[in-house]
């Protein structure tokens, strides 16, 4: 057990010794509630990690009713805290309780009774077990009835309406198409609101979403402070400045079985399951004075609900133009809209006209503005693509057994070989060889095979470390061409690098010394979708996964055009 410094000992005897009685517990915290030094109201867009839920550490002085010290730790993190804790309590305790040892404490714990009889023995103070805790129970009761004060995240009576249009948003994906500068205007003329501008995000694969911005002001200005800032410090205080409603999804890791079956495989390379994506709607808004809400109330439930609707239709009537050029656009739409002057129990619903245009104009001042910014970037900084993969692809890291090497590489199709391969192959380490497939239809993978032949082939992988806009780490998988262009072929949030599937696959790659493969495969649709049976397979490349500190990029940022800034 840890003990004391002698040093710190005699610094605490020096101090007098009260007769008063402490209380002291940890008690797990709501997972919503975050660390202290998360000092702003700004919401989360990202989930906290399940197995990450904070803890509170309370020391009172339970003879004079106050709080000597209070602190949030992590669930992980051991008795040392509590000491930690402690110790503040004594010397540094918060105002206006004065520094002093106490004669006697109280907790509610046996294994942390005994722990802290160990380390206070030189001290002269009791430590004692009590089944309760008063003070402190008292205490923890306010903390989650004012957690819980909290309104729900949709009102119940809108509830239902907004996630029907949030999941038809779901399908319809406009971030397929549209970039984060193509701005479209919508006319509500309701509820204090003349226009929303609806900003569609997630081109890049990161977040995806709308936000509708309350005027064409904020979003403007949202713009220039973005392009001007010249900190990362100012990022949060930046976002906190737009004025908007937003409708963003998260999107939970599938858990996927990323082993091969053993050869003979009947013709499968890897069974997955064919279910599509779930969706989770994330709702909220943000105004500069107010921070952010993880929730909406009545007026701005039914006004996120009418606008979603209304670009729903406005993209299932548009969206084909979209597609080719985001050019001059409208369409006038009749939603139906509870009526908020009526009784709050009632159904009465008001129509409403809503006119949907799209901003080429606007557009195209946001889109000179990034590009202004790129102009002052350094003219020898890599360039990031994104463009080589086609519409759809599906694109999986998974295993292939060492059998299957040996078939592919006597296969009749295109071939990459590593002089490595065949020895690594041979001592048949591991499992198998990792490997990145990517899967189109037969047109689109011949092609893409054309492509990355006309790059020289494929040189390697790379993981690099990179930062989105909300300050959150992720890793960007990079394919570095024989040529020496990068292409992006995925982003991996945090909760995916600690998911066992992407920890088993680096870390076979570990065991094959870096030698991994790409294959490029027909066959998206119907059973083999996900799924190629070996006459599906076109493209097969022995390449190597390369550490970042090779590639020489540094931790990346994606900024909120979602073109990288070196």
């Amino acid at each position: 057990m840890t003990t004391l410094n002698k040093s710190t000992l005699r610094r605490l005897k020096k101090l007098k010794q009260s007769s008063a009685v402490w209380e002291g517990d940890r008690r797990a915290l709501p997972a919503k509630i975050r660390q202290p030094q998360d000092s702003s109201n700004i919401i989360p867009l990202h989930a906290h990690d399940e197995e990450s839920k904070p803890h509170c550490i309370l020391w009172v002085d339970g003879s004079m009713g106050m709080v000597r010290s209070m602190d949030v730790v992590d669930s992980a993190v051991g008795q040392e805290a509590f000491v930690r804790a402690l110790l503040q309590s004594i010397e540094h305790p918060q105002s206006p309780a004065q520094p002093s040892l106490p004669q006697k404490i109280l907790v509610c714990d046996r294994e942390l009774q005994f722990y802290l009889r160990g380390v206070l023995q030189d001290l002269g103070i009791s430590v004692e077990y009590v089944e309760h805790l008063p003070l402190i129970d008292e205490i923890f009761e306010h903390i989650l009835e004012s957690f819980t004060a909290n309104p729900p995240v949709v009102p119940e009576k809108f509830a239902a309406a907004l996630y029907k249009q949030s999941e038809q948003l779901w399908q319809n994906a406009p971030w397929d198409t549209l970039w984060d500068h193509q701005v479209i205007s919508i006319k509500i003329d309701r509820w204090d609101l003349d226009s929303l501008y609806a900003v569609v995000m997630g081109k890049m694969g990161l977040e995806q979403g709308v936000i509708f911005y309350r005027s064409e002001e904020s979003l403007v200005n949202f713009r220039h402070r973005i392009v001007s800032g010249n900190s990362e410090d100012d990022i949060e205080e930046t976002f906190l400045h737009q004025d908007c409603l937003f409708n963003l999804f998260e999107t939970p890791e599938l858990d996927m079985e990323d082993d091969l079956p053993p050869f003979p495989f009947r013709g499968k390379i890897r069974p997955l399951p064919a279910a599509t994506t779930p969706m989770k709607p994330i709702y909220g808004a943000l105004h500069p004075l107010e921070g952010g809400r993880p929730y909406l109330y009545d007026e701005e439930a039914i006004a996120l609900t009418v606008a979603l609707e209304a670009l729903n239709k406005f993209w299932e009537q548009h969206h084909k133009k979209l597609n080719t050029n985001f050019g001059k656009l409208s369409g006038t739409y009749t939603i139906y809209a509870p009526n908020l002057d009526s009784d709050l129990d009632s159904d009465v619903e008001e129509t409403i006209k809503v006119v949907v245009k799209t901003m080429p104009d606007l557009a195209d001042e946001l889109h000179q503005l990034v590009e202004e910014d790129d102009d002052d970037d350094d003219d020898d900084s890599p360039l990031i693509s994104e463009d080589l993969w086609p519409d759809n692809a599906i694109i999986n890291m998974m295993t292939i057994p060492w059998e299957q090497v040996d078939f592919l590489r006597k296969a009749n199709i295109h071939h990459q070989f590593s002089d490595a391969i065949p020895a690594t192959a041979s001592a048949k380490k591991g499992e198998g060889l990792p490997g990145l497939m990517i899967q189109t239809s037969r047109p689109k993978a011949l092609e893409l095979i054309e492509q990355i032949n006309s790059f020289d082939g494929i040189e390697s992988l790379c993981f690099n470390p990179a930062e989105d806009i909300f300050g959150n780490t992720c890793q960007l998988g990079l394919m570095v061409m024989g040529n020496d262009d990068l292409h992006l072929f995925g982003e991996f949030d945090k909760s995916t690098l600690n998911g066992e599937h992407h920890k088993r696959w680096k870390q076979r790659a570990k065991i094959t010394k870096g030698n991994i493969c790409v294959i490029v495969s027909m066959g998206i649709t119907g059973a083999s979708r996900a799924n190629p049976a070996p006459h599906h397979i076109l493209g097969y490349y022995e390449i190597k996964l390369i550490d970042d500190k090779e590639l020489g990029l540094g931790k990346l940022r994606a900024e909120p055009d979602f073109e990288f800034d070196f």
